[in-house]
């Protein structure tokens, strides 16, 4: 490719990169504002972090009058979560609850989707989080084909990701619980209890409205997983608590069709009688 063709096809991406306004156009651009506004120093003593139904509940674009919401989905994995939270804690935020807003579902997610390279690569693997990044992480992102490419222009200004699924082989059925949290949700919810006990703030974890369809899955997850890695104070009012509605609310089983019907509701059952409002 000539020189002035490969000017050409690299102007746009090389303008997006240099400008940053790629970040405001990419798909998953709320990521990019959730990591902005963790590096911002704030006032506000309570920090909500979520997935994407989180996220419909309190935008982060959005501001608040007694907290500051993180939310993006659940894509970015817990390890995405904690690097948010790190970074908040990092520029001098001192808060004294942090609230974890995910469906039952979110938790299985180990950084092998299809959604790993746009949402979790392309705004997290990048040096000043390689620190943070455990062993298991590392090989999780070391499966992922093209990985060379996350910092390409093109690429990273645009939408493109490979389509990557993990290999499934052929086991007999398991029988048993079903597990609930993946091995990173494991790690990275440790890391969370940690910064809490090292920075004295509370975690707890708020369920999002959920199908009815998960209801038997979640009855039958694995919540041993939950005592045994010492996660149990900041699950404490999950299970219980957890809206489930029916199938026709939701427009892909996961997602509301009108979030704003329960915002309030989250506002006033959760966030008040925890001290936020």
């Amino acid at each position: 490719m000539s020189f002035p063709l490969v000017a050409i096809v690299y102007s746009k991406p090389i303008y997006l990169l240099v400008t940053e306004k790629y970040k405001s156009q990419v798909a998953g651009s709320y990521i990019y504002k959730a990591i902005e506004k963790s590096k911002t120093k704030e006032p506000y003593r309570k920090l909500v972090i979520g997935d994407s139904v989180g996220r419909q509940l309190f935008p982060n674009s959005d501001e608040y009058a007694n907290f500051n919401s993180l939310c993006t989905n659940q894509a970015v994995s817990m390890c995405g979560q904690y690097l948010l939270l790190n970074n908040y804690i990092n520029a001098g935020n001192k808060i004294d609850t942090l609230y974890l807003l995910f469906n039952p579902t979110s938790f299985s997610n180990n950084l092998n989707q299809v959604y790993t390279f746009h949402y979790f690569l392309k705004p997290f693997n990048r040096a000043e989080y390689q620190s943070e990044f455990t062993s298991l992480v590392k090989e999780q992102i070391a499966n992922i084909p093209y990985t060379f490419l996350v910092r390409e222009p093109y690429v990273l200004t645009s939408n493109w990701a490979p389509d990557y699924r993990p290999a499934v082989t052929s086991q007999p059925a398991k029988t048993g619980p079903v597990s609930l949290l993946s091995p990173v949700s494991i790690e990275y919810l440790k890391k969370i209890k940690n910064l809490a006990g090292k920075h004295d703030f509370q975690v707890v974890v708020i369920p999002t409205p959920t199908s009815l369809k998960y209801k038997e899955r979640v009855a039958n997850c694995n919540k041993a997983q939950i005592d045994s890695n010492g996660l149990n104070q900041m699950f404490e009012q999950y299970f219980e608590n957890i809206i489930y509605l029916d199938e026709s609310l939701f427009s892909d089983g996961i997602h509301l069709f009108r979030p704003q019907d329960y915002t309030e509701r989250y506002l006033n059952e959760w966030f008040k009688y925890q001290g936020v409002l």
